[in-house]
């Protein structure tokens, strides 16, 4: 199915959800009715699909189903801190972690998945619980840092991280970027009670994170192991910004056998999803705060 008809076809889904989906149906996440419904026209086909094809394989799969969709930044803010699910609108990180859940699901109950699975899916991969019963406060329960959604990842056996099979380095930097620019997220801007608890308990979650080893491949070792990236493969890249272990999250895909590595991402450029017309190699070189990426891979 191609992506337009596709993109109608879910179109005029979430127009008929809108008029029969009972609010109860929301109250553990907010969404739209026309997400809902791209999701479970996506949770229908990679169920379908999920026998005969692998995890990597399903990314792709899912991905193109997302093609278009709009880039928007700060999608999980709100008044109070809660699940957000928007497939229609995203940023990189969040087309990511959307794509695996939407994987994760199908695989795990096929055809009969629905979105209430998807949000199941989803929320523990946004909030740590051990923070919610340490009492932090509800925004910085959230995983906000790349680095942690990394290692929460690995340790649920979600994917394996390859970046050091691949010839990584150690990156010792010092994550800190919220807490050193408060004023770039609005509930730590200010000096209420909350924020300020906010700002606090940011801060508490950053010794944490920092207490994770990371490493990348350096990007001027790309050509040495670019064949050894598969389609499907989660790229996160590395980035020199003082404070900030990642800055973007991709997609790794390959059109056919033999064609140079390139990547789906929700671009801030191109403000949609799209298949990134350069290669990975050539955005790399592009870009001079990139420093290098991490590979992670699907288990199954």
């Amino acid at each position: 199915m191609s992506s337009a008809s596709f993109r109608n076809k879910w179109l005029a889904a979430g127009l008929l959800l809108a008029l029969t989906l009972p609010l109860s149906a929301q109250q553990r996440y907010e969404s739209t009715a026309q997400d809902i419904a791209l999701g479970e026209m996506i949770l229908g086909d990679l169920g379908a699909a999920a026998g005969r094809e692998s995890g990597p394989e399903l990314m792709i799969r899912a991905a193109r189903m997302m093609l278009g969709q709009e880039y928007v930044a700060n999608t999980q803010e709100g008044r109070e801190e809660k699940l957000r699910i928007y497939l229609t609108k995203t940023d990189c990180i969040l087309f990511v972690d959307n794509t695996l859940g939407l994987v994760l699901t199908a695989q795990r109950l096929g055809e009969a998945a629905t979105f209430e699975d998807l949000a199941q899916t989803l929320e523990p991969a946004r909030h740590n619980e051990q923070r919610i019963a340490d009492g932090f406060a509800g925004y910085a329960t959230r995983v906000h840092y790349v680095t942690e959604w990394i290692d929460r990842g690995v340790a649920a056996g979600v994917f394996s991280n390859l970046t050091d099979s691949l010839g990584g380095v150690p990156d010792t930097r010092t994550i800190q970027f919220m807490s050193t620019h408060p004023d770039s997220y609005a509930p730590l801007t200010g000096e209420s009670p909350t924020a300020q608890r906010n700002l606090g308990d940011i801060v508490r979650m950053e010794e944490a994170v920092n207490r994770i080893p990371r490493s990348y491949i350096p990007k001027g070792k790309l050509p040495e192991v670019e064949d050894r990236i598969q389609s499907g493969d989660i790229l996160c890249f590395a980035t020199s910004i003082d404070g900030l272990d990642y800055s973007h999250v991709v997609i790794a895909y390959r059109a056919k056998k033999g064609d140079r590595l390139g990547f789906i991402h929700a671009s801030s450029a191109a403000r949609k999803v799209i298949v990134e017309p350069r290669t990975l190699e050539a955005y790399l070189q592009a870009h001079g705060r990139i420093t290098g990426i991490s590979v992670l891979r699907l288990e199954k």
